[in-house]
């Protein structure tokens, strides 16, 4: 049967048969984003027609209900911002409208997103947070941190808001609820209501307080009107959240006794009280008809199948069935969105938990290690160390690596389990208080000969080595570094010296050990001071530093990006001077400005182009060229999905190309076009390929040599299209030199570098 074949299609069947096993399902495609946030620390659940939505500390995600798919949603997936607070389902006008933490709004409509940013935009002082949504005929009613918003459903606009504190002031609202003639708002305090029919409701003294509650004046948390009766929650003054309904009297409702009550919300024929230990849920007869007591919840629906879907603070998006059998579920995410420092090595990224006070003091943070292998999150936490704040992979095995903790020394790593820990007893490192947890270690490095170098903050041999060979050497540096309380990131350049951050406005250090550890008397110990060619100081709050592929030491200040070129020229007995990178302005003029001269520069990383990645503490991310004079990119929160414009670290995976984001607000990556040069062409891949009818994105032919030359032939030797590398890594649009995209066939990729044995040939298939 093969022999009778079209020999063209015999030869697309074979490619197609071994390029499909180069394709790497859950790889990211060059220019894709996706989110790295956790997921079991549910706040919110919201039940719709066929999906149960869950918002967590980390993101939100959705379960189906008819095909048991689990889908995370973020700005990558299309919303409108990140950080989802309140949320609620209109079943009579089949929509869902979500809030965010900022007061921007979505509503979900279909296959829709329709984006509402009045409030967000809005300049009223005070709190905007939305802290619940109701829906009645038609509108929306937003309880708000100021007062009650209603947005109109069918306009899609806001169409009037009420100020109903003391004499029109603002008012925390914490929800709202309607019998068909009142509408109720619980507030911080007291609970007022107005009629729906009063044409002035924007007027505050349409709205009246309910006088005859147990503590009229009182915070009360919840409201909701159930068969005939009005519940309200109340914040007790000595503690706890009871419940309280009225039947010709107050009265305190029974069911939840012992337990407070966090949520009341009224679904279809029920009503469902979320408490600290579990949920209610009430029938129309007002029997406590089911009692669930689960983990930690803060959130109950019940879905059209009489299913109970739980939001636990713990475990994520927990169901329960008529049984009570439980299934929690949760995208796989790190355990917590912080990615203070992260690192990565061999295709795996990792990253810790911990961090510093502006002030250089402990948070106490538990050691958490997270690591992102094989598209999936694992973590080893322990409360025996804390405050890890740096990271640093054995380059000869990635699955080994060194977390350096601010107080509890130096914890060793393998596959993601800690091996040892060097302290006092059994290195050279010391704490600043004999005998405590204050083995201080702000930088870690390693050097060419896979050494670890470390600084040892506030003790009389601040420089500590921890040898490849097991051994541990200290120095005391002739007493330069042993007075400052913080001693923060150290790299070694190509030159083989150490350089080190001196934080809050020291500058930097430059050590010189001339390659013998072992032999003190040829060491150079030298405090730097970022100076400009005439010796005047520009700035000494250095916040990063990274040297670049060309040798030159790029410094993150509060003032921009400097470079310092041939740092080497510092040793011995020489001097090194910063300077300002000039940008050319765009507007026609010889006018020049200094590399982001007004941002503080929290990261820089160098990519496998030689290119910038530098993240800023407020102005989001940026990648610059080799020289820095041409943005390539700015990612922040108005014009992509980069989760926050506060970067605490930039980490570029060599292997992929993808960079990882580490902001305040969680992990995000963005798969860049630059990859780290390969020593050889053992291991080019092309993704996608094949490249089938419904891709039209970029094509990424990676394992490269890095300024490696790619030629695109068809099969006839015909030359298509010529590609130059970023580093190891070439991008394809897949289209001709006369911009059009190639028919179906098989199309071969050749690969040379500048060295003459260096070359290589692969296939790419189009199918359309």
């Amino acid at each position: 049967m093969i022999d009778r074949l079209n020999p063209k299609l015999y030869i697309l069947l074979l490619l197609l048969a071994s390029v499909s096993k180069m394709h790497l399902s859950a790889q990211i495609a060059v220019g894709e984003w996706r989110t790295h946030l956790p997921y079991q620390s549910a706040n919110i659940v919201m039940v719709t027609d066929n999906k149960a939505f869950c918002s967590t500390t980390g993101g939100l995600f959705y379960y189906g209900l008819d095909d048991n798919s689990l889908e995370k949603l973020s700005k990558t997936e299309g919303l409108s911002d990140n950080g989802v607070i309140a949320m609620h389902w209109s079943e009579e006008d089949q929509l869902a409208l979500l809030a965010y933490s900022n007061a921007n709004l979505d509503i979900l409509k279909g296959n829709q997103i329709i984006n509402i940013p009045d409030i967000m935009k809005k300049q009223i002082p005070g709190d905007k947070s939305v802290y619940n949504i109701s829906f009645l005929d038609g509108n929306a009613y937003l309880s708000c941190g100021f007062g009650i918003v209603v947005l109109d459903l069918i306009r899609l606009e806001i169409r009037e808001t009420y100020f109903i504190g003391d004499n029109g002031s603002q008012l925390k609202i914490n929800q709202t609820a309607s019998d068909g003639t009142f509408i109720y708002a619980a507030t911080d305090n007291g609970v007022k209501r107005a009629e729906l029919a009063n044409p002035f409701l924007i007027d505050f003294n349409s709205w009246e307080l309910i006088a005859d509650l147990p503590d009229p004046n009182g915070a009360y948390t919840g409201v909701a009107f159930f068969n005939g009766r009005l519940f309200v929650v109340h914040n007790e003054p000595s503690g706890g959240k009871r419940v309280y309904y009225l039947d010709g009297t107050w009265k305190e409702f029974s069911g939840m006794a012992g337990d407070d009550c966090n949520e009341l919300r009224k679904v279809g024929d029920y009503l469902l009280f979320t408490g600290k230990e579990g949920v209610r849920i009430m029938s129309k007869d007002f029997i406590v008809m089911k009692q669930h007591d689960t983990g930690n919840p803060r959130s109950a629906e019940v879905d059209r199948d009489g299913i109970l879907w739980v939001a636990d603070n713990g475990r994520g998006l927990v169901r329960v069935d008529a049984g009570g059998t439980e299934m929690a579920v949760k995208p796989n995410g790190p355990r917590s969105e912080i990615g203070y420092d992260m690192a990565s090595g061999g295709g795996v990224l990792y990253t810790v938990t911990g961090g510093v006070t502006a002030n250089w003091n402990n948070l106490f943070s538990p050691g958490v290690l997270q690591t992102f292998s094989d598209q999936t999150w694992s973590d080893t936490y322990n409360s025996d160390f804390r405050d890890l704040i740096v990271l640093a992979v054995d380059p000869e095995d990635h699955a080994h690596l060194y977390a350096a903790s601010w107080g509890y020394g130096l914890v060793e790593y393998h596959e993601g389990v800690p091996q040892k820990v060097h302290n006092e007893t059994n290195s050279t490192l010391r704490s600043i208080l004999p005998g405590g947890d204050f083995i201080r270690l702000g930088g870690v490095a390693l050097d060419g000969d896979n050494n670890l170098w470390m600084t040892n903050t506030g003790v009389a041999e601040p420089i500590s080595v921890f040898k490849r060979d097991g051994t541990w050497l200290s120095y005391s540096t002739d007493g330069i570094l042993s007075d400052f309380n913080a001693l923060g990131a150290i790299l070694f350049t190509e030159a083989g010296h150490l350089w080190g951050i001196i934080p809050r406005g020291r500058g930097l250090f430059a050590l010189n050990f001339n390659g013998t550890p072992e032999n003190t008397d040829d060491d150079e110990y030298r405090l730097v001071s970022v100076q400009d060619e005439n010796g005047q100081v520009i700035t000494n709050e250095v916040y990063s530093f990274a040297e670049d592929l060309n040798g030159n030491l790029w410094l993150g200040t509060n003032q921009g990006i400097l470079v310092i070129y041939s740092p080497g020229q510092l040793f011995p007995g020489g001097s090194v001077f910063a300077r300002e990178i000039l940008v050319p302005r765009d507007d026609g003029t010889e006018y020049a400005d200094p590399l982001l001269e007004t941002q503080k520069i929290t990261s820089i990383v160098v990519d496998g182009a030689n290119r910038k990645w530098i993240g800023t503490a407020a102005g989001g991310a940026f990648l610059v060229s080799e020289d820095g004079r041409e943005q390539i990119y700015n990612f922040n929160t108005g014009n992509s999905p980069i989760l926050s414009n506060s970067i605490l670290d930039i980490c570029v995976d060599g292997k992929t190309g993808e960079v990882f984001f580490g902001t305040d607000k969680g992990i995000i990556s963005f798969r860049g076009t630059a990859t780290a040069g390969a020593s050889d062409y053992s291991n080019v891949k092309v993704f996608p390929n094949p490249v089938r009818e419904t891709y039209h994105g970029p094509i990424a032919i990676s394992g490269l040599l890095a300024e490696t030359t790619v030629k695109i032939t068809d099969m006839g030797g015909n030359l298509v299209r010529e590609l130059r590398s970023d580093g190891g890594q070439a991008i394809w649009d897949g289209n001709d030199f006369n911009g059009q995209r190639v028919a179906t066939g098989v199309y071969l990729v050749f690969m040379a570098n500048r060295k003459p044995t260096a070359a290589h040939v692969t296939k790419i298939l189009f199918i359309h």
